[in-house]
């Protein structure tokens, strides 16, 4: 295979930097146009003006207009206009004029690093000094950078900061959750819009209806939140617009609620009869054989059948209930007409902009993917369907979201082969690939044994620079002539040829499922090699999922370094004094430099298609330590507050101490002990909880601290691939199973019932006696594992939930699955 050696143009951070802010500037620039209308200030002309420290006459204009003369824009220019957004941070000091905080948050945050640390920097150590009209204007716009970046957690201590200094404006609290709305939905996100949201409404403030939209959005909304809207319209009789109306279907749809999608259909219906506009097609018919041809298909017909997306029969007969709509539609169309036609009315206008005509390539494709779900369908059944729709009917010519359904079907049916040969036809086929089909492909390519063109397709896609208004590009260059790339799709090396691509900037959604692609080839290694160049490499930051899928990788590897001889004796080695140490990165290496030698590496490391014989030596550590050591460093610098927090229980054996021959016996000594003279427990109230640190000044904390990562906020199933790596370690870290259960508690984190079996299993191993002793410990009431018992019902008390406790099949599952992770032959039958 020839080496590929990846390079790329030689402003790449630059041009990606323009790129992606560009989005970041028009919605700050849409905010000082809405501030303006609404509060007549002058200052929202001048503050868009000071993009540059040559101001012309109409800035110097405007600033007059806000009282600022040419000396204070003299004064404070080198702050205004200094190298980066570090720098102008630093050189304030005491009193600063609001004009220039307001300016600096408006033009100066231009990467993830600006918003994480410089501009919280600012909130903190200036926003005190914010004349009182202008702090709910500086929240939001550092609710856009933050937002932009994906930076969730310094959110919480703003929205706070928000309520506590915003009087009951309208225009305020509107575009503050509009601003919020720009973030990805999240259960953090919805609880903070909530939150806003119901002091709103105990401050009789209405929500706009521009408001309702954004907090709709696909990206956005939860189906928590949706409920609550929903709620809300209805109680303050809003009446919902042809857009809301069809959000709302589409977000039904999306989770699958069919029964409220089709109610959304219907009042979409009554909404075009009422308003003399054609409606789209309805539900199905309660006489199915003589359908209605009152309407036409349309966009939310498409929607509603995405409803159907797990029920395969549905899906089919509702797409062949429109079809049979659509021809008796066009038979009636082809009757000749009554003369007195003439006087007849215009035809009414369509139910919002749709440039659909009749059913068409896009409902069958929604079709589809009720089929590529239902894996009960044969792989060469479902190729066979697509290939029926695309050779007998033009209609159904498939689009690039065709070919993504059907490349996603049959990576779920684990037929890589069918799957390569496809991305080959869509390659062929001269469409421009959009980010979902390069993210489909990605997998293909990995999964199929191609990891190396895989990571070319990624690269290339980051680097394409587009050249004019159809997303036409360059191709990034190569260190060497002899080393042009082969066809990043094929098996086989015969084509130079690369698929177009769109003018999209790649997320971190894209670059998690190349690092999922991974693990399940078994190459952590890889995922550990761009964890730790993430940014640099494709200008992302690390999300919830990311970090799910690091921690799970940190455990494959060490699962894998236990299978190999090898493997052992490398980590054996760990421990020896004269072990050669990292080598250290290159002085003054540029950035440019650094990422051309990161991705040789990379490439060079995906050249033989198995893993190294050791992949859990990651930083010259464990790849378990060091994955533990970032996951605390979130914890602790995302929450400085949780420092504080202690475990509710401890271990009855220390770290490292259950394994010694004396160990058994000094427990037996303990329990003779403690069991003769020891009372009850008293009952645990609080221990570890969220009101351990309710005393702290949370103003006078930092938002962020060391080892942060400031666009994670922990699910469940993160803290689950945290607790099992702590549990499956070659160190022991299992006793530290508590103090993660009180950070949940802390951070408000619902748990699992299967979390907490996991959890208590492992327990078991470091605070259960022997049967006898373990007895009269929990009659005493100083069991370890019986006090983390009662912690976690009171836990689940305090929260209001019900059905917490794990139950008996609950805790035999968590059993099995603690074993099977130990030993992959665990309940296998063998022949």
């Amino acid at each position: 295979m020839h080496r590929i050696f990846i390079s790329v143009p030689k402003s790449p951070q630059k041009w990606c930097r323009s790129m992606s802010v560009a989005s970041l500037r028009k919605r700050t620039s849409a905010y000082a146009k809405h501030a303006l209308t609404s509060t007549n200030d002058p200052m929202w002309i001048a503050i868009p003006r000071l993009r540059t420290g040559t101001p012309d006459n109409r800035t110097r204009m405007a600033l007059a207009k806000c009282n600022i003369s040419d000396d204070d824009f003299l004064k404070w220019k080198p702050v205004l206009f200094s190298p980066s957004l570090r720098d102008s941070v630093d050189m304030l000091g005491g009193l600063t004029p609001s004009w220039v905080l307001l300016a600096l948050a408006f033009h100066r945050v231009r990467t993830p690093s600006d918003a994480q640390d410089d501009l919280l920097r600012l909130a903190l150590d200036n926003a005190p000094t914010l004349d009182a009209r202008y702090k709910p204007a500086f929240l939001v716009l550092t609710t856009h950078s933050l937002a932009h970046f994906g930076i969730i957690v310094p959110m919480r201590q703003l929205v706070d900061s928000f309520l506590h200094t915003t009087q009951n404006s309208p225009f305020h609290f509107n575009t503050f959750l509009q601003a919020l709305s720009h973030f990805a939905g999240s259960q953090e996100t919805a609880n903070l819009a909530l939150a806003i949201l119901e002091a709103m409404t105990s401050r009789q403030i209405p929500l706009w209806l521009p408001t309702y939209r954004s907090l709709l959005k696909d990206r956005f909304v939860t189906l928590q939140l949706t409920k609550y809207l929903h709620a809300r319209m209805i109680h303050e009789g809003v009446v919902p617009s042809a857009e809301h109306l069809e959000a709302y279907l589409k977000i039904f749809a999306r989770y699958g609620a069919i029964h409220e999608a089709g109610e959304y259909l219907k009042s979409i219906q009554e909404y075009c009869i009422q308003h003399s506009l054609t409606p789209p097609y309805g539900p199905i018919a309660e006489d199915a054989s003589h359908p209605q041809t009152e309407g036409v298909a349309h966009s939310a017909n498409t929607h509603y059948l995405k409803s159907m997306h797990a029920d395969r029969a549905s899906a089919f007969h509702y797409l062949h209930y429109l079809l049979q709509l659509d021809n008796q539609k066009r038979q009636n169309i082809a009757l000749p007409k009554p003369s007195h036609s003439i006087h007849c009315s215009l035809t009414p206008r369509p139910f919002l902009k749709t440039n659909k005509q009749s059913v068409d390539i896009y409902d069958w494709t929604t079709t589809l993917v009720s089929v590529a779900s239902d894996l009960r369908i044969s792989t060469s059944t479902f190729i066979r369907l697509f290939e029926n729709a695309r050779t007998r009917t033009k209609a159904f010519r498939p689009t690039i979201a065709t070919y993504t359904v059907l490349l996603r079907g049959l990576l779920w049916r684990k037929a890589y082969n069918e799957a390569l040969e496809v991305w080959d036809q869509l390659i062929d086929s001269g469409q421009a690939l959009d980010r979902k089909a390069l993210t489909v492909g990605i997998q293909v390519l990995t999964r199929a044994g191609h990891p190396q063109k895989a990571f070319y397709l990624l690269d290339s896609f980051v680097n394409e620079r587009p050249t004019n208004a159809k997303g036409a590009g360059t191709r990034p260059h190569f260190a060497e002539s002899q080393s042009a790339p082969s066809h990043p799709t094929r098996s086989s090396p015969t084509s130079t040829q690369v698929p177009h691509f769109m003018a999209h900037r790649i997320n971190i959604i894209v670059v998690n499922e190349f690092l999922v692609s991974l693990l399940r080839i078994r190459r952590p290694d890889i995922v550990f090699m761009i964890w730790d160049n993430l940014e640099l490499l494709y200008g992302v930051l690390p999300n919830n999922v990311t970090l799910n899928i690091l921690l799970k990788s940190a455990l494959l590897a060490v699962k894998m370094d236990r299978e190999s001889v090898r493997g052992v004796i490398s980590h054996l080695t760990l421990k020896t004094p004269f072990r050669t140490g990292q080598p250290s990165p290159l002085e003054f290496e540029d950035s440019y430099s650094k990422r051309e030698r990161v991705a040789r590496g990379i490439m060079e490391a995906l050249e033989d298609p198995e893993p190294p014989s050791v992949v859990g030596i990651w930083r010259g550590r464990t790849a378990a330590e060091v994955a533990r050591e970032i996951f605390r460093g979130m914890i602790f610098g995302n929450w400085p507050q949780t420092q504080h927090i202690q475990a509710p229980v401890t271990a009855v054996r220390p770290p490292g101490k259950e394994g010694t021959p004396i160990a058994p016996i000094m427990e037996v000594a303990k329990s003779l002990v403690v069991g003769l003279s020891h009372k009850a427990a008293p009952a645990l109230v609080n221990i570890g909880g969220a009101d351990q640190t309710s005393t702290l000044d949370s103003q006078s904390q930092k938002i962020l601290g060391p080892g942060a990562i400031p666009t994670v906020h922990p699910s469940q199933l993160t803290f689950l691939a945290y607790i099992k790596l702590l549990g499956l370690s070659s160190f022991s870290y299992t006793h530290e199973i508590p103090l993660v259960l009180a950070w949940m508690r802390h951070l408000s984190v619902r748990p699992s019932r299967f979390l907490l079996s996991i959890s208590l299993v492992f327990w078991a191993e470091v605070s259960l006696r022997g049967p006898i002793f373990e007895e009269w410990a929990e009659k005493g009431g100083y069991s370890k594992y019986g006090r983390l018992e009662r912690w976690i019902r009171e836990w689940a008390k305090e929260e209001g939930w019900e059905n917490m406790d794990p139950r008996e099949a609950d805790m035999s599952k968590a059993l099995f699955v603690v074993a099977r992770m130990r030993d992959r032959n665990f309940g296998t039958k063998h022949r």
